[in-house]
């Protein structure tokens, strides 16, 4: 069996690799970032000697696709050539051939295998899934999960990540890709939609709060435009999560301090400012606003937030937290481009989006492909201002984003 998912006979050697590191592709995050590259660069190998065997002509079939990616690429080297560290930049920025390769390789499996066939890479993506949500049951009952990792935060989850905790970034970046299997493969629907409401609570409880907003957004989404129910019972449905999480609130008490008392700011006046000029948050988007204001062209280069928020010069910032104001990343992307890329790279990436966007939608109209949906849900939704995110150039951010774009976009002129 498991020869024939994975070798199939009528196939050749590049897209059978191409479909079994694919399929494996989500253990790579619960692994670490070294499997993450390991696996996209084994991927970009596979397809560059491809193209180079077969010959195949990708600017005929996928040339608007490429085009995009190209041009996004180069607004990249621009963005390099005015870097303030030029040795902190370049990694990232050549890093990008292999998104180029990756994207592409997953529209060329897409166009290589039929639905039935890759029906089972999103099966095999359920079951890392299946594993996943089990290990996080187990963690909730015995405080730790099957491989012995705990949370160091009181009302967080770890599970495979460990002391990283980015469990949550994880789960909101597949749960509706499985969402969507369960959906298209299970002829009882109200079973889809007890799963989605069971991935919201399982979101919930994993403590991530920006994630689980995400996840709850995404997930709510696609329940009123997927689902051919009344809206009524969509409201309802809808209401009965809220009242559960009202509930775990008031039995939980670290559920509490983390979604009710640690933002209770929000819900007071001028709640969103109030809470930024208090917290930790507030003091990275402060000094990114900064670094922005002083490279407002270019910004100081992709990487080197890590650097300039540090630096001397904003030792008098005007926030509660300025000594806490320095990171990796400003967790925010929109602070993180116009920090690192300035107005050129960030108006360079929203051409980039609304296009991708554009395309996405002529071909949605057409076919109404629920995978394709679900990756332009994830897309869209990591890319709301104001919620914290991780760095997009970080390996574990940019491999959970690439591949919902990859989705969004790999069926756009794919007949199978």
């Amino acid at each position: 069996m498991i020869k024939n998912i994975f070798f199939p006979e009528n196939k050749t050697i590049f897209e059978k690799l191409l479909f079994f590191f694919f399929s494996i592709y989500p253990i790579a995050f619960l692994v670490g970032n070294f499997a993450i590259n390991l696996i996209v660069s084994i991927i970009f190998i596979i397809f560059f000697y491809s193209t180079l065997f077969k010959k195949v002509d990708l600017f005929k079939s996928d040339k608007f696709l490429i085009y995009l990616l190209l041009f996004l690429f180069i607004s990249l080297l621009v963005n390099l050539y005015f870097s303030n560290n030029f040795y902190l930049s370049y990694p990232r920025v050549f890093k990008f051939i292999l998104v180029i390769f990756f994207v592409l390789a997953f529209k060329q499996l897409l166009k290589s295998y039929n639905y039935d066939e890759i029906n089972k890479l999103y099966k095999i993506w359920s079951i890392v899934f299946l594993i996943v949500i089990i290990d996080l049951i187990f963690e909730l009952v015995f405080k730790s999960n099957i491989l012995g990792f705990k949370s160091i935060i009181p009302g967080r989850l770890t599970s495979f990540t460990g002391k990283e905790m980015i469990i949550g970034h994880f789960f909101s970046a597949f749960a509706l890709i499985i969402l969507s299997y369960i959906y298209l493969n299970f002829k009882n629907k109200n079973l889809s939609l007890l799963v989605a409401l069971s991935f919201i609570i399982l979101s919930f409880l994993i403590g991530e709060r920006s994630n689980f907003i995400k996840t709850f957004i995404i997930l709510s989404i696609f329940i009123f435009f997927t689902y051919e129910t009344k809206l009524k019972f969509k409201l309802f449905f809808i209401s009965l999560i809220v009242l559960l999480f009202i509930s775990l609130l008031n039995f939980n008490n670290n559920y509490k301090v983390r979604y009710f008392n640690q933002l209770d700011k929000l819900f007071s006046k001028n709640g969103i400012n109030n809470y930024l000029e208090n917290s930790i948050y507030g003091a990275h988007y402060k000094v990114a606003q900064e670094i922005f204001k002083d490279n407002p062209v270019f910004g100081v280069g992709i990487k080197n937030f890590r650097v300039e928020s540090f630096s001397k010069k904003y030792d008098d910032l005007k926030h509660k937290h300025r000594n806490r104001r320095g990171n990796t990343h400003p967790h925010q992307i929109h602070y993180e481009l116009l920090s690192e890329t300035g107005l050129f790279g960030y108006f360079s990436f929203m051409i980039f989006i609304f296009f991708s966007l554009y395309f996405f939608y002529k071909s949605f109209k057409k076919h109404k492909n629920i995978y394709q949906f679900s990756g332009m849900l994830f897309v869209v939704v990591n890319l709301l201002p104001l919620l914290p995110s991780g760095s997009f150039f970080s390996t574990y951010s940019a491999g959970l984003f690439w591949i919902n774009y990859s989705i969004m976009m790999g069926y756009i002129g794919n007949e199978n």
